[in-house]
């Protein structure tokens, strides 16, 4: 493309993909590190450590294709030039912090190299990405890559469609439910007590971080004969206040697996297509929250016409006021439906929303404590199995970590009711404990860190020719 264009031209185009491509990578809280010719290379995790960095990332990467459709329609009629880009996504540990203020590692180069193997328009994950996104995307293997620097081949995965109908973080089944029988019991009781009174019912779970809401939900729907919606609310982000509606009401009109009411009231309640049609971004019309909070509550009351319905909320606490309007409305007015809302959220939910369930006779709030002695001591036999490769002559890993996380404030809990997930400096503690006990030599000297990595570089070509070449 710059022998075809003037080079005013071809600057103003690059431009606006660089332009382009840092809005995305920073609604999705990543950083750009730097541009390298006509590539982009981006970091997630530094300066700022998320929970779901490596999702940011895929999904970061998705958003740039996306909004790189946008972006050819007004290069092609300005210059009569189009760019497509092909994405690499790899997670690993890095060295940053230099003067440079650049991440270097193998991680790095294996985005780059992902990158390089990934054709037009494709987005390539390594291996460690796909093991922590798994659960939220689709994708597809490719065969073994033999990459430049690599001794031995590569697994990599291409990228179909980022899911936001699952919650990456539940995965049932990892370790029995400890701990947690009255309150599944008491979720139990408000669902039979929905499908018999075919009422609506406002079920709220708060708990800290970790602390297990994701893992007794999880057990909680495994159990129950009902259509189950779910939808989570994003921390970062433009225009995502009602980013889970718009994720439930998919699920529900979903051709493949969608629900039959739903698709019916579609076809022939105009006000109600109207107001779901703007919800979803399909028409342009002025309409309001109370509008399309009707139009929701009609769309489940029409789902849950054969089959109660399950509506799952997570992570509320980071919703919007608007969200919260079209919830509390939905369980106020539903009537003649068997519909159940569980909200996953932490306390803060009660700071943006201090009233929250309070004067309805058909809520319920449950606080979520963290797991005592006893049952902590529980589900460690459970997840740690006794032969672990440890060295006998020392303690024991079930030991240590009864020990440790006895001693853990209560403000920082590292169990919930199905899976260990280990911070940073659980890690650490970790890896300090092994390299005593003889399990792996030394650490580096450098502070390193998890970083999500993504390379993005464009192919570009006029749009009088058919071939393309490589800016």
């Amino acid at each position: 493309m710059g022998e075809r264009l003037d080079l005013e031209s071809f600057r103003q185009v690059m431009h606006r993909y660089f332009d382009t491509a840092r809005a995305v990578i920073g609604r999705h809280g990543g950083t750009v590190e730097k541009f390298i010719g006509d590539a982009v290379m981006a970091v997630f995790g530094v300066p700022v450590l998320h929970e779901d960095d490596a999702l940011r990332a895929v999904r970061a990467a998705v958003g740039l294709r996306e909004e790189i459709e946008t972006l050819n329609r007004a290069l092609e009629a300005d210059f009569g030039a189009t760019v497509s880009v092909r994405t690499g996504v790899n997670t690993g540990q890095v060295v940053t912090g230099t003067e440079e203020r650049l991440a270097t590692g193998d991680a790095v180069n294996l985005a780059a190299r992902l990158e390089q193997a990934a054709a037009p328009g494709e987005i390539v994950i390594g291996p460690q990405t796909w093991a922590l996104v798994r659960e939220a995307v689709i994708a597809e293997p490719l065969e073994s890559l033999q990459l430049k620097g690599k001794s031995q081949p590569v697994i990599a995965y291409r990228l179909l469609q980022v899911r936001t109908d699952v919650d990456p973080r539940t995965r049932p089944g990892l370790a029995p439910l400890v701990g947690r029988a009255s309150q599944l019991r008491m979720l139990g009781e408000v669902f039979a007590n929905v499908f018999a009174e075919r009422s609506c019912s406002l079920f709220t779970v708060l708990g800290m971080a970790g602390v297990g809401k994701s893992r007794l939900a999880a057990e909680f729907l495994r159990g129950v004969d009902a259509r189950v919606v779910t939808g989570t609310c994003l921390s970062y982000g433009q225009g995502i206040t009602y980013w889970p509606v718009v994720s439930m009401v998919k699920q529900l009109l979903d051709p493949g697996h969608g629900c039959p009411g739903a698709a019916q009231l579609m076809a022939c309640d105009a006000k109600v297509t109207a107001a779901i049609n703007v919800l979803l971004g399909q028409e342009v019309t002025v309409t309001s929250p109370a509008e399309i909070a009707w139009a929701v509550r009609k769309l489940f009351e029409s789902s849950a016409d054969l089959a109660p319905l399950v509506v799952v909320v997570d992570d509320l606490h980071w919703g919007e006021p608007a969200l919260f309007d079209l919830v509390e409305h939905v369980a106020d007015y539903s009537r003649g439906a068997p519909i159940l809302i569980l909200c996953l959220a932490r306390p803060e939910l009660l700071d943006a929303r201090p009233g929250w369930g309070g004067g309805k006779l058909n809520a319920t709030t449950l606080l979520l404590e963290p797991l005592g002695p006893a049952e902590t001591a529980a589900l460690i036999d459970e997840l740690v199995p006794t032969d672990s490769g440890f060295d006998p002559r020392q303690r024991s890993p079930r030991c240590w970590l009864r020990g440790w996380i006895s001693s853990r404030p209560p403000s920082a809990p590292s169990w919930n009711a199905g899976r260990w997930r280990a911070s940073r400096s659980t890690k650490a503690r970790c890896r300090s404990w092994r390299q005593r006990n003889g399990m792996f030599p030394g650490g580096s000297a450098h502070w390193c860190t998890r970083t999500w990595c993504a390379l993005t570089s464009p192919s570009c070509w006029a749009r009088t020719r058919s071939d393309s070449g490589t800016c």
